[in-house]
């Protein structure tokens, strides 16, 4: 069986682990990521400047992905360079016939992506056959709705031969809105974001003692106004609790009261890959207090490095955190539940222990590991050629 699987620098940190225990297997895979003017820095990518060329090229092209090299085997890792920032434009539309041609030429039994096809790419539904799309987010975070986002969803939920949800919570309510046959839904589930691991880490440099931390693209969703204000009740009976809160985006709530707050610090930019991983080693507890989800890449990379995390019940999230043992789960807009969940792991080592214990047995060795994740993936692909 030959795969293509087809996704954008947005979902690297997630791909790259599925790929690379693919290639393990001993799979016929090849890798397309769609690179554009904007998604030069997302995830594990850091690149300073896109190369001219409008085609599809090695991803060794890009010496920033070098690092990759000794974690995964980038000989079958391509990218899809579009230089252009409009969709419509002729280059764009261009590549797509390249991007057509190898598809043509490779033969491929199964297309996989985990992206939305934009209108450049719609020419590749002639293949809907062998489609099998993921839907990582099935309905749009709140705020981030619009006309164009939902055309999408709705051509890749009509057109694809099977559909891929990352949690059973949603599946009946996802079948529904998109009007199509239950069956033609599968639930898989996400492995940890190990690539973070290929930065080295000096286990050396000291803990922050007591750290949270809150990381990833800062939107209203993510509910980190109701994190700041747990950190007033969680530094009263813990005095050197810290709270760091890294990432981009605009700040959607009045941050300025907690600017004079010692104890919480904001790291308001990209944070790249390996930035990250040391913020994660010296944190204790990663909060996730979104106030809606259907799946999180953070707590996936939390649990990398067996970090255990405090997350709220939304969405697919209480299918990621197994209460009391990987994690603790608390109501969503619950400044109090965050704050008593936070101090209950700090004051706990045993506890912490445990989670940390859990984790690393689930999801490197056991059920939710990618050998699972990736088996089951090939039990649909046989089901779609069918």
């Amino acid at each position: 069986m030959k795969i293509l699987y087809l996704s954008t620098p947005s979902f690297a940190d997630c791909d790259f682990p599925l790929i690379k225990e693919f290639i393990r297997q001993g799979h016929d895979i090849t890798y397309l990521i769609t690179l554009t003017p904007y998604s030069l820095k997302s995830t594990l990518f850091n690149i300073e400047k896109q190369l001219p060329c409008n085609d599809i090229i090695p991803a060794s092209k890009y010496k920033e992905l070098y690092i990759y090299s000794e974690y995964m085997n980038l000989d079958k890792v391509f990218i899809v360079n579009r230089t252009s920032p409009k969709d419509s434009s002729l280059n764009n539309l261009k590549l797509t016939l390249i991007l057509y041609t190898f598809i043509k030429k490779g033969k491929f039994d199964i297309i996989h992506t985990d992206c939305f096809l934009k209108f450049y790419d719609t020419l590749l539904y002639r293949y809907k056959n062998k489609l099998v799309q993921t839907f990582h987010d099935p309905f749009p975070h709140s705020g981030e709705r619009s006309m164009k986002s939902d055309l999408f969803r709705h051509l890749a939920a009509k057109l694809s031969k099977r559909i891929i949800l990352l949690n059973e919570k949603q599946k009946k309510q996802f079948a529904k809105l998109y009007k199509i046959n239950i069956n033609h839904i599968d639930i898989n589930k996400l492995g940890i974001y190990d690539c973070i691991r290929t930065f080295k880490i000096q286990q050396s440099s000291p803990r922050n003692s007591h750290n949270i931390l809150f990381f990833g693209r800062i939107s209203p969703y993510k509910g980190i106004e109701f994190l700041t204000e747990a950190m007033i009740k969680v530094h009263e009976v813990i005095p050197d609790a810290t709270l760091t809160i890294a990432g981009g985006g605009k700040l959607y709530f009045n941050f300025q009261k907690y600017s004079n707050q010692k104890y919480i610090n904001l790291i308001n930019r990209y944070v790249d890959m390996e930035e990250l991983a040391h913020l994660l080693q010296k944190s204790e507890i990663v909060a996730c207090p979104y106030t809606d989800a259907t799946q999180s890449g953070v707590i996936m990379t939390s649990y990398s490095l067996c970090k255990p995390v405090v997350a709220t019940n939304v969405g697919g999230l209480e299918e990621m955190v197994d209460n009391e043992k990987s994690g603790i789960l608390v109501s969503p807009k619950d400044s109090d539940a965050l704050a008593n969940a936070i101090i209950h792991l700090l004051k706990d080592e045993e506890l912490k222990k445990q989670m940390q214990d859990y984790i690393k047995e689930q999801y490197f060795h056991r059920e939710k590991s990618w050998q699972n994740i990736v088996a089951k993936y090939i039990c649909i692909y046989q089901n779609t050629q069918k």
